[in-house]
């Protein structure tokens, strides 16, 4: 009974291990295919301001996400690689939306958020 036991045991640590593994690869693999994106917006002031340019900025094909920090003014994207928007577009929606892009910087990694650290 105890073989059987021990033998239970290092099959479910098997187990977690190769999931812990696949989870792992996913995540790689799914960095592998966005490009991360920091826009420096001026004239971003409140989060009536920041939803306009959201909605404008969620048209764009290939965004996976959008955050906005409204008191640094700064707006990060993440996009599929495939679908990377040219900085000319990027300038456009945001000037369209009334702000003035000041950079913009595009990262294979993810960019830290003030509110994350």
């Amino acid at each position: 009974m105890k073989n059987i036991f021990k033998q239970t045991g290092v099959l479910v640590l098997i187990l977690l291990f190769s999931m812990a593994s696949i989870t792992t690869i996913n995540a790689q693999t799914n960095d592998q295919k966005l490009t991360y994106v920091k826009v420096e917006v001026k004239g971003l002031a409140c989060p009536f301001c920041a939803y306009g340019l959201e909605k404008k900025l969620k048209d764009l094909d290939g965004v996976e996400s959008i955050k906005i920090d409204v008191e640094e003014g700064l707006v990060y994207l993440t996009v599929f690689k495939s679908k990377k928007p040219l900085k000319e577009k990027l300038e456009k929606i945001v000037t369209d939306a009334g702000f003035t892009p000041s950079s913009i910087v595009f990262s294979k990694k993810s960019f830290t958020l003030k509110d994350e650290n």
